[in-house]
C-alpha cells in the first residue's frame, strides 16, 4: 500500500531571516565604530590625575619643608643708589622643584633697597658655604665683590656677572679671598697681589691701575694675598661719642643697682636721657669702618720706671696686661649717632637668655622703637643715606639672620633673607 509522507500543509514561512555580519549585497552592513578620542581620553585623564598628585606631592613638600638655616656676614657694602649689598650663608631644603633648579647650600648675595626694605635681587655666589665671599664696595653701576677666586664685578640692576673672578683687567695676579681687597674712599677698590703690589679700581671703573703712592703708603700692610678677612662681631661699650664734643654713657641707678639709666655729657653738662631703666645695657657701637683706632697718650718710660720700682705692680700686669692702659674712654661713635639717634642693647629680663634692641632719639631720649632679638647684636653700620643697619638673631631664631633698618625718623624695618619660591627662585616679595 503506498504511504504519503507529504506535511498535511504547506510549511508556515520562517520569521528569521539568517543575516550575515556584512550584510547582504543589497543592504550591506557598517561595522559599527568606536567613537574616536575614547583612548585618548582615558590616557589623558590618567595622566592629568599623575600630574596633579605630583603637584600635590611637591607642593606639599615644598610647604612642609623645614625653614632654611640663614646666617649673615658681615662684608656688607653700600651702593649710591641707596642699596645695602649683604651675603649670607644659606643651607636647607625648600622642595623637590627648588632643589632641582638651585642649589639649597650656597653663598648668596642679596640687594636691599634701604628706603623700602625690599630686597631688590638675590643671587648665588659659590655652591658651597665655606667659600669666601664679601661685598667690598659699589658705584652706581656695578658692585665690587671680592671672593675666595678673586674680585667680581657685577650688575646693580639684577646682580648679573659682568666680569668673573680672576678676568679684570689690570688685576693679574690679584690676591684671592677677602683678606685682598678694601675699599679707600678716595681711591674706590684696593687690591693686593701675590707680587706684593697695589692696585686700584675706581667705583664703576671696570679696569684696574696701580696705586698712586700716597694709596700705597696709607695702604701698606693692611691687605694680604690670601685668605679670608674676619668677620666683625658686634662691639658696644658704657660710653661712645654721639658728636664733635658729646658723649652718651650708661649710668647705674643706684648704688649696687642691677640696673642702669642713660644720660648724655655735652661741654661738661649732663642731662639724663629718658627715665626709663634698663638690665645690663650697652651702647652699639658703630663699625661702618672695618676697623676702630683710638688715640692713646701713655708715658711708657714712667710706666716702665714705675713697675721697675714696684714689683707688686709687675706682677699685677703680667697677671692682666689690660690693666696698664685705662680703656674706660669712649670707644669709638654710637651707631645711628649720625641720624640722631642711639641703639641700646640690654636683656629682656634679669637673668634671662633674651636680649633686645631699642633705639633711643638723642634729643628728648624717647623711644622710636623695641626689638626682642635672641642674642647679642652684630655688626652695626651706618648707610650713606643716613640709615642704619644692624644684623640680628631673630627672637625665635638660633642665627644672626636678619638685618634691620633704622630709618632717619628712628623707624625700623626688618629684611629676611633666604626664602625660596616652588620654583626655586629667590622670594623678594
Amino acid at each position: 500500500m503506498f504511504q504519503d509522507f507529504r506535511a498535511a500543509g504547506p510549511l508556515p514561512p520562517h520569521s528569521q531571516l539568517v543575516r550575515s555580519p556584512y550584510g547582504t549585497p543589497e543592504h550591506p552592513l557598517e561595522p559599527k565604530r568606536r567613537p574616536r578620542g575614547a583612548g585618548g581620553a582615558i590616557f589623558g585623564f590618567a595622566l592629568l590625575m599623575t600630574a596633579g598628585t605630583f603637584v600635590a606631592a611637591v607642593g606639599g613638600e615644598y610647604l612642609t619643608a623645614p625653614q632654611p638655616d640663614v646666617m649673615l656676614r658681615t662684608g656688607i657694602a653700600f651702593s649710591a643708589d641707596g642699596l645695602a649689598l649683604v651675603p649670607y650663608d644659606r643651607a636647607g631644603a625648600g622642595g623637590l622643584l627648588s632643589e632641582l633648579a638651585t642649589d639649597v647650600n650656597a653663598v648668596r648675595l642679596a640687594a636691599v633697597d634701604l628706603a623700602t626694605g625690599e630686597t631688590r635681587w638675590d643671587v648665588q655666589l659659590a655652591d658651597e658655604l665655606d667659600r669666601d665671599a664679601a661685598a667690598v664696595a659699589a658705584g652706581e653701576q656695578y658692585a665690587y665683590i671680592a671672593t675666595a677666586d678673586g674680585l667680581e664685578i657685577r650688575d646693580l640692576d639684577d646682580g648679573a656677572l659682568v666680569t668673573e673672578a680672576g678676568d679684570v683687567p689690570g688685576l693679574e695676579g690679584a690676591g684671592t679671598g677677602t683678606a685682598a681687597y678694601g675699599l679707600d674712599p678716595e681711591a674706590g677698590v684696593v687690591a693686593f697681589g701675590f707680587d706684593g703690589g697695589l692696585r686700584t679700581l675706581a667705583l664703576d671703573a671696570l679696569e684696574a691701575a696701580p696705586a698712586d703712592p700716597a694709596t700705597a703708603e696709607a695702604w701698606a700692610g693692611r691687605l694680604a694675598a690670601e685668605g679670608a678677612a674676619p668677620q666683625l662681631g658686634g662691639m658696644t661699650t658704657t660710653e661712645a661719642s654721639i658728636g664733635e664734643d658729646a658723649t652718651i654713657r650708661v649710668e647705674p641707678t643706684a648704688d649696687g643697682a642691677v640696673t642702669s639709666g642713660l644720660a648724655v655729657v655735652e661741654g661738661g653738662d649732663r642731662r639724663a636721657l629718658g627715665t626709663r631703666a634698663y638690665t645690663g645695657a650697652a651702647i652699639v657701637l658703630d663699625q661702618t669702618a672695618t676697623t676702630t683706632t683710638w688715640d692713646l697718650d701713655v708715658d711708657v718710660d714712667g710706666l716702665i720706671d714705675g713697675l721697675l720700682n714696684d714689683p707688686d705692680a709687675a706682677e699685677e700686669l703680667m697677671d692682666d696686661p689690660t690693666g696698664a692702659v685705662d680703656l674706660t674712654v669712649p670707644a669709638g661713635t654710637a651707631a645711628g649717632a649720625a641720624s640722631g639717634h642711639a641703639l641700646i642693647e640690654h636683656q629682656r629680663a634679669p637673668g634671662g637668655d633674651g636680649y633686645a634692641l631699642t633705639v633711643l632719639d638723642l634729643a628728648d631720649g624717647g623711644v622710636t622703637a623695641s626689638i626682642d632679638t635672641a642674642d647679642h647684636v652684630g655688626r652695626s653700620m651706618t648707610a650713606p643715606g643716613g640709615q642704619t643697619i644692624a644684623i640680628v638673631a631673630p627672637a625665635d631664631g638660633l642665627y644672626q639672620s636678619d638685618l634691620l633698618i633704622i630709618a632717619a625718623d628712628g623707624s625700623v624695618d626688618r629684611a629676611a633673607f633666604g626664602a625660596f619660591d616652588l620654583l626655586g627662585e629667590p622670594d623678594t616679595d
